[in-house]
């Protein structure tokens, strides 16, 4: 196949966003928005930094190309403020969960990769109870910058429906939103089960 096909479908401008989806296909090189499978988190806090500089090239030519297509500047400022607030708080976040999770002396015992992704998602889970403490506040709202994120996204496709002219095109944009929220949702419950759901709801999210 001509992979020059690639520039009818996605304008050449969009092609730094592709770098979303390239990075959650290769989940341990920690360079995507979620832990990696091998559960490698020193090397996932340590590339914390690269993380946000890619994401913020891959969003620029995004809100780019919003720019003149949406008439209300409020809206338009809103979704980059929530854009830019998600990237920034996301590896905020993650770095105090990290700790959190890593500070327990059974994760850094030799623990089997069954026993040690058992151990992160129980952790993760379990709300921090110690509200008073910084680093157990931001723990317990280290989702919170995804669900902005996500938020963005559904803005996105609202001010996108209302210029589409045509039915099947709005269609296939309410297709692609869903199958985003379905794969944050199923990112959420479905990660560490399996290696190759983990890979499918990774892209479809991203």
């Amino acid at each position: 196949m001509d992979p020059s096909i690639i520039f009818d479908y996605i304008p050449k401008q969009l092609l730094p966003s592709l770098g979303i989806p390239l990075v959650e296909l290769l989940p341990d090189l920690c360079l995507g928005w979620w832990t990696p499978p091998s559960l490698d988190l020193n090397k996932y806090n340590r590339l914390k930094y690269l993380r946000v500089l890619l994401l913020i090239v891959a969003w620029y030519p995004i809100f780019e190309l919003l720019f003149p297509i949406i008439e209300d500047s409020s809206i338009y400022s809103a979704m980059v403020i929530f854009a830019v607030a998600s990237i920034i708080a996301r590896p905020l976040l993650m770095e105090k969960q990290i700790k959190r999770v890593t500070s327990i002396g059974l994760w850094n015992a030799v623990l089997p990769k069954e026993k040690r992704e058992a151990l992160w998602i129980v952790v993760t889970n379990s709300k921090p109870s110690d509200i008073n403490k910084f680093d157990e506040l931001a723990a317990r709202y280290v989702n919170s910058p995804t669900k902005i994120s996500g938020v963005v996204l559904c803005i996105v496709c609202s001010q996108l429906y209302e210029k589409l002219p045509d039915m099947e095109d709005k269609i296939k944009l309410l297709g692609g939103l869903t199958a985003s929220i379905v794969g944050g949702i199923g990112m959420g419950g479905m990660r560490h089960s399996n290696f190759l759901v983990d890979i499918v709801f990774r892209l479809v999210f991203g």
